[in-house]
């Protein structure tokens, strides 16, 4: 038998009789309803361990989780600390109470995720052994709430810009890891639903690779059961996107607004001359105070600060250098150079944001 296993002791071919003693289900739960039995009552027939971890629901839901069978491993915030809190916190107690755990299931507590996708990413673990495997859901499905459809493909978009790696669906709370990585996972900030984000971002950048999986595409009751906040927790979960495009907005009417005054100042020069000399001052003047709110606010970088200066020049002149050249392109093409300018700006956001996040201010 020994020569069937992997590094972690378990049976390769997908056997859940052998896979059973090594995984732990995990399901943070805030509030809960009927759903949350069902599924441990299911989980726990097939053999898995199963923890749930009580986010500060309160002593109205305490009769559900009363409920769930003594077999279930549980236990609590005694107040509501959000998502991402809960994960951490089950994380932790599965690395000091379950030592045999290999193999981490999270799973939501509404119901979304059916035991038998449960299962079916315990099954198929052994195949990506180190990495994180998502349970991916079909959004074009009909049966999709519009919130939710909109919300993935916003975030898919966003985490594609960010991390250059395309998701079917980086929502999704069905996710399998190995234990070993226990540590990186409670390092990663955030505690409410940023968290998943951030955590397929910290992967991204530690180039853990990231596998899906399709599940069965569920909402039940158009998804009211959700404790999902459309405006405040999407503001957490794009938080780091935000902070960057302030930054660059504030800097943006520094840059356009000395652009313009110095356009007027050196209007006999010539359109040509005028429009460089005040492109490439403005820009240096710009771009130094960018550096200094990306370094200290946005990305909180603690590095060399000599080495992301030289860099973040580096990145500067090429912008400029482009910039320029654009600008007067557009311009001889017969713009008036302020929606020249504008439209140049725009073009080079995101190009700036990919290297700075990527490289300058990489973590």
């Amino acid at each position: 038998v020994g020569d069937d296993l992997d590094d972690h002791g378990i049976k390769v071919g997908g056997d859940l009789v052998a896979l059973r003693h090594r995984i732990a289900v995990l399901i943070p739960a805030y509030e809960p309803g009927g759903a949350l039995r069902k599924t441990t009552d299911e989980l726990l027939a097939k053999g898995l361990k199963v923890v749930v971890v009580d986010d500060g629901s309160g002593e109205d839901f305490a009769r559900i989780f009363n409920t769930l069978s003594g077999k279930v491993t549980q236990t609590k915030h005694h107040e509501n600390r959000g998502k991402g809190a809960a994960l951490k916190t089950g994380y932790q107690f599965i690395q000091q109470h379950l030592p045999d755990a290999k193999i981490i299931i999270t799973a939501d507590a509404d119901g979304q995720h059916r035991p038998s996708d449960i299962v079916k990413l315990a099954e198929n673990y052994h195949k990506h052994q180190g990495k994180l495997l998502l349970g991916v859901r079909n959004f074009d499905k009909k049966n999709v709430p519009l919130r939710s459809r909109f919300g993935n493909v916003l975030t898919r978009k966003v985490f594609s810009l960010v991390a250059r790696q395309n998701l079917t669906d980086t929502q999704t709370g069905l996710r399998a890891f190995s234990t070993e990585l226990i540590d990186f996972m409670c390092r990663v900030p955030g505690e409410r639903f940023e968290y998943e984000t951030n955590v397929l971002l910290a992967c991204s950048r530690e180039d853990i690779e990231i596998v899906e999986q399709k599940i069965a595409t569920i909402y039940e009751n158009n998804n009211q059961s959700s404790h999902f906040n459309a405006i405040a927790d999407s503001l957490s979960i794009y938080w780091e996107i935000i902070k960057f495009a302030s930054s660059s907005l504030l800097c943006f009417v520094v840059d356009y607004l000395l652009f313009i005054l110095l356009v007027q100042l050196t209007g006999s020069w010539g359109v040509a001359a005028s429009v460089t000399f005040a492109n490439i001052t403005a820009r240096i003047v710009s771009a130094s105070l960018n550096f200094s709110l990306n370094r200290k606010v946005v990305f909180r970088h603690d590095g060399n600060l000599a080495r992301g200066a030289l860099q973040y020049f580096a990145l500067a002149v090429f912008i400029m250098l482009a910039g320029t050249l654009v600008l007067n392109v557009l311009v001889a093409l017969g713009l008036v150079p302020y929606i020249a300018k504008i439209i140049t700006e725009l073009g080079l956001f995101i190009v700036s944001f990919v290297l700075q996040k990527k490289i300058i201010f990489k973590k």
